[in-house]
């Protein structure tokens, strides 16, 4: 069953964009909507499926596969809360420190718009299903760069609602564009979740969405990812003189990148003091942000804001959610960033860098299906941390498996534009080849060089030290074996030995660099310098 519908056309504008900060003595006044789409194997009120093959919710699934009934009104279909829905929003709402009701009621927002074929959204307006939670931005977790700007933002309310259907956009010649709608999208269970008017500058507006996705996934409640949709943000944004009232707010609207939404408050800010600055004043607007001027745009002002005509939905009874599911739930969540962070400072003694470094990985990316091709089946650990401590239970020393996670196989991984969840690198097969380097059987060069191999051909060695045998990568590091190779590169070398002798020492690392070049990297660099210095001695 397919349906589509056709709208008007569009333009695509195109431009440049700028920063610009406030005078001293004015401050900008932020609060954010988030909405997140939860991954849950139904819609909210419809057991149509939103998993694929791939990845929920379906993002690459076929337009219009994905549909019930209830999802485009059908006459006569009624809704009925899916289960699995409540318990992935209370992973969602127990990760931001909510407190959760009891009782919670659901109300019709109505509006007409294409892309909701009711004519309402399904929402809770007047009783949320979660208040009063907070999300903290501290520097120690790498989302802030100065302690000054640490912050604790209050989240007002976390409520569910349907999310709508998407808008297809497609060229058509002469800047035109042809609209139609994929109804997949149309009942999948959202969460939004309103933020306390409480940041004052992009750079808090930015963390404190990096770090409401963080919350999000580590808890399986959704996957965060902006550009599929999954993650939607409106921002409010104001400005005033320090001691006076709050100014008019403007909503920027439908943001679905962190880096836009930063440039949209930054220029907003500007827009509303350069206005207040020439003797106008700001009225209150829904603005867009054209993300090639880097501007935003009026969409609506107040005059025509629309009448919601919120109404509580005869349809659905009352959410009810006893002590006992949400102890459940609660005991279910995995250990929470925050204590995480600080955990893997005080257990392995890893500094606030190296911790950032681990939890960082693919943090700004969207989440990927693990799994890639080549990669065996089960034995992946998608997340960098995960690895990083299996990688110390099976023995390696935590300062140098962070070192090799954090610096040497997410450089290889990059290289191979592979995701860290799509590391086929096993953490056995790590901890082997960091042993053989802190041993001195390799050298790190050799050890690298096995270790971008690997990454590269997806293809892992029963045994690491049988392959350093059979190809003959043994460091070279007895003067019997690498004696020979200074003295053939000295002798090529005349002027670097006589400007060692003349006092330049820092030739010597060149006649270096040259036996490590010829050695294939398996030389041992400390050995070949007092071979070297020995040789220029004579």
């Amino acid at each position: 069953m397919i349906f589509v519908r056709r709208l008007a056309t569009a333009r695509v504008p195109k431009g440049s964009s700028k920063k610009a900060l406030l005078p001293k003595g004015w401050e900008a006044v932020i609060g954010i909507e988030c909405h997140a789409q939860l991954t849950a194997p139904t819609k909210l009120f419809s057991g149509e499926s939103v998993l694929t093959a791939t990845k929920p919710p379906a993002f690459d699934a076929p337009q219009n596969t994905l549909v019930a009934p209830f999802d485009v009104a059908y006459p006569g279909t009624l809704p009925r809360m899916q289960d699995g829905v409540v318990d992935a929003a209370l992973r969602a709402a127990l990760a931001l420190n909510c407190t959760i009701a009891p009782l919670s009621t659901f109300d019709r927002k109505h509006y007409f718009y294409p892309d909701l074929p009711s004519g309402y959204q399904i929402t809770q307006q007047y009783r949320p299903f979660a208040t009063d939670g907070s999300v903290q931005l501290r520097v120690a977790d790498g989302h802030l760069q100065n302690e000054h700007d640490e912050l604790q933002v209050p989240v007002t309310r976390v409520q569910l609602e349907q999310d709508t259907a998407k808008t297809l956009h497609f060229e058509v010649g002469g800047g035109q564009a042809q609209s139609f709608l994929d109804y997949n999208r149309a009942g999948v269970a959202l969460v939004e979740i309103v933020s306390a008017p409480v940041m004052h500058t992009p750079e808090h507006a930015g963390a404190y969405v990096r770090k409401l996705r963080e919350l999000l996934r580590s808890v399986g409640a959704s996957d965060g990812n902006m550009n599929e949709g999954s993650l939607r943000c409106d921002v409010n944004v104001s400005i005033h003189r320090i001691g006076d009232e709050y100014g008019v707010r403007c909503e920027l609207k439908n943001l679905n990148s962190i880096r836009f939404m930063m440039h949209a408050i930054s220029y907003e800010v500007q827009r509303q003091y350069d206005i207040i600055a020439s003797g106008g004043t700001v009225d209150q607007e829904s603005r867009g942000f054209d993300e090639a001027r880097g501007t935003t745009y009026l969409m609506r002002g107040k005059a025509d804001a629309p009448d919601y005509r919120y109404m509580p939905d005869p349809n659905i009874p009352a959410l009810s959610i006893d002590e006992r599911r949400v102890g459940r739930v609660r005991e279910s969540l995995p250990e929470l960033p925050d204590a995480r962070h600080d955990r893997l400072r005080a257990q392995y003694g890893l500094s606030v860098r190296d911790v950032n470094v681990l939890t960082r990985i693919n943090a700004e990316d969207d989440v990927v299906p693990t799994g890639c091709a080549g990669v065996p089946s089960g034995a992946l650990l998608p997340h960098a941390v995960d690895y990083f401590e299996r990688l110390v239970l099976l023995g390696a020393p935590a300062q140098a498996a962070v070192n090799w996670v954090a610096h040497e196989l997410l450089k290889q991984l990059n290289a191979a534009s592979r995701p860290f969840t799509a590391n086929p690198v096993v953490p056995e097969t790590l901890v082997e080849l960091i042993a053989l380097v802190s041993d001195g059987v390799i050298t790190a060069s050799t050890g690298r060089e096995l270790l971008g191999e690997m990454v590269r051909t997806a293809e892992i060695p029963v045994s690491v030290r049988d392959v350093v045998v059979s190809r003959g990568l043994e460091r070279l590091a007895t003067r019997e074996t690498l004696m020979p190779l200074c003295e053939e590169i000295a002798a090529e070398r005349p002027e670097d030995i006589a400007a060692i002798r003349g006092g330049r020492d820092k030739a010597i690392m060149r006649l270096v660099g040259e036996v490590m070049r010829r050695a294939g990297g398996r030389a041992d660099a400390a050995l070949a310098t007092d071979l070297l210095r020995e040789i220029v001695a004579r």
